[in-house]
């Protein structure tokens, strides 16, 4: 795993102006954002309020970008490139080589999340609770875990169809939408509310925003840490073996080099 951590830190490295790029794309959004709560007034929130929940989210679904698109299209050029068969031959199995192309992309994004929390605090105002923010740390990385299943299913579906699910977005359009990412999951229609319930992202959602800026949670903070852990004790082991069973397919299938 070392070993895929540190083959895909070089080749980010190789493009110096990347890691800038993220950070200004997110200033970008942030930035929208930012007038537009100087524009709107709702009694639930005051613009700086509004500012901060929406803040987060962004970040958030940069995090789950990272978790979920860019391992299968890194794992779809693996594929082109003929040099998949690397990942085939790893001493401790295809699944774990495949699996741990989700570690880099994911602490990418959280450096660059970080970078662009202290940029928007600096420019924009943000009004970041500094002395709980180091509890946000392990919170994402407990939500990085939690979302990990959904990357895993969609570098399964590569491996099996060669390519991902073309839906993949609009997957995670919906999940932004019901996890209250950039309005109040109260303000959703009772028909389709209880899918905030269902999916990790609106119990770490939550988290952050109390961890990171301190905005209040609507139930006690042991209770969205719980929903974490189990959705990653039990999802997490699933999405593997579906990988698993995707290789599988794809080796009697004679099939599992093509693209």
């Amino acid at each position: 795993m070392a070993a895929v951590v540190r083959r895909d830190l070089l080749l980010s490295w190789s493009y110096r102006l990347q890691f800038l790029g993220g950070i200004v794309g997110g200033l970008m959004s942030l930035a929208v954002f930012y007038y537009v709560s100087r524009l709107v007034s709702v009694q639930e929130f005051s613009p700086a309020e509004y500012f901060a929940f929406v803040a987060i989210g962004i970040l958030i679904y940069t995090i789950l970008n990272a978790t979920l698109q860019i391992p299968q299209i890194t794992l779809r050029q693996e594929l082109v490139a003929g040099t998949f068969e690397r990942m085939l031959m790893a001493p401790w199995g295809a699944a774990g080589a495949i699996v741990s192309s989700l570690i880099f992309p994911a602490l990418y994004a959280l450096a660059t999340v970080t970078g662009v929390l202290l940029v928007a605090a600096g420019v924009f105002g943000l009004d970041v609770q500094w002395s709980t923010v180091p509890l946000g740390i392990p919170v994402a990385f407990l939500s990085l875990l939690a979302f990990a299943p959904f990357g895993v299913l969609l570098l399964a579906s590569v491996v099996l169809f060669k390519k991902a699910p073309p839906g993949a977005n609009y997957v995670m359009a919906g999940l932004a939408l019901i996890a209250g990412l950039y309005f109040p999951v109260a303000l959703l229609p009772d028909w389709i509310r209880w899918t905030s319930e269902i999916q990790p992202l609106t119990p770490a959602t939550e988290l952050l925003r109390s961890t990171v800026v301190g905005q209040p949670l609507s139930d006690p903070a042991w209770l969205p840490l719980m929903k974490l852990a189990i959705f990653s004790a039990i999802v997490f082991p699933l999405s593997v073996l579906a990988l698993r069973s995707a290789l599988r397919r794809s080796r009697m299938r004679g099939t599992i080099l093509e693209y």
